[in-house]
């Protein structure tokens, strides 16, 4: 049971900070497999969740929503704008070191219906979860 919750503790770390995962189950004593495993796993479910559930915790928050009218459609302007002019690649490629929740708000708002941008987001957290702890691993040494 103590296992189990120790899997689902680096999970749910992954879920949120991905790249700070590696070295926390490095030092709890679990191995690269593991590890690997873990905050692949942990880092995939959490963008997934809050993905899909940034709808509904953005409607759930009144102070979300914009009290002017003018100032909304300026705002969206300029997202528009920096969307149309940059593209999806720096949320996806600095997913991981922004925060998972934070570029999944992100992707959901700006490229909701773009799948390709979806699935390179998820590729992205496998890659840099992969990296991060390969490059950790010789904490496990320690």
């Amino acid at each position: 049971m103590e296992l189990i919750l120790q899997y689902l503790t680096i999970a749910l770390l992954a879920s949120v900070r991905l790249l700070m995962t590696p070295p926390v189950s490095f030092l709890a004593g679990f191995s690269l497999p593991e590890t690997l495993i873990t905050v692949n796993t942990g880092g995939i479910i959490g963008f997934l969740i809050f993905y899909f559930f940034s709808d509904w915790i953005t409607w759930k928050n009144p102070n979300l929503q914009a009290r002017r009218p003018g100032k909304r459609f300026s705002r969206l302007r300029r997202i528009l704008k920096y969307r149309n002019c940059v593209g999806p690649w720096p949320f996806i490629l600095t997913s991981p070191f922004l925060s998972v929740p934070v570029c999944a708000f992100i992707i959901r708002k700006l490229y909701r219906r773009s799948l390709k941008v979806f699935l390179f987001s998820l590729l992205t957290i496998l890659f840099w979860g992969t990296l991060s702890c390969l490059l950790f691993s010789p904490v496990s040494l320690l």
